[in-house]
């Protein structure tokens, strides 16, 4: 798995958790957050796409 796939995994992930456990984050941060955690991924696609 690409390094980039699985910082955006572990982005999205801690904006969950941080958003149900640990303090409501505002609606534009998490906005930002996972939409920084989704361009993380598909760039991390698109790179094991052309190395392969």
């Amino acid at each position: 798995m690409n390094i980039w796939i699985i910082i955006g995994i572990v982005l999205g992930a801690g904006v969950i958790l941080t958003n149900r456990f640990i303090r409501q984050l505002p609606n534009w941060l998490a906005i930002v957050l996972y939409t920084i955690a989704v361009i993380l991924i598909l760039v991390g696609m698109i790179i094991s796409r052309m190395t392969q």
